[in-house]
């Protein structure tokens, strides 16, 4: 299926996790690794201990966002 991370599509399995979208994404992009990282998906933050949990369906959006320290 098509999953969308901050405007750019992807495939992921039909069954992914929101955790399997991300460890798709990451591996092939300039990213960071997902430590320090916030997502929301359609929207919606999910928090990082239901990112296994949280099951995809076509067409979902995701967007990352990264804790920058400092001032």
């Amino acid at each position: 299926m098509m999953i969308f991370c901050n405007g750019e599509g992807f495939e992921v399995p039909a069954d992914a996790t929101l955790a399997d979208a991300l460890s798709i994404y990451l591996e092939g992009s300039e990213t960071p690794a997902s430590r320090g990282l916030a997502v929301a998906c359609n929207g919606d933050v999910v928090p990082r201990s239901l990112w296994s949990q949280r099951p995809l369906t076509d067409g979902d959006r995701l967007d990352l966002f990264s804790a920058v320290a400092g001032g």
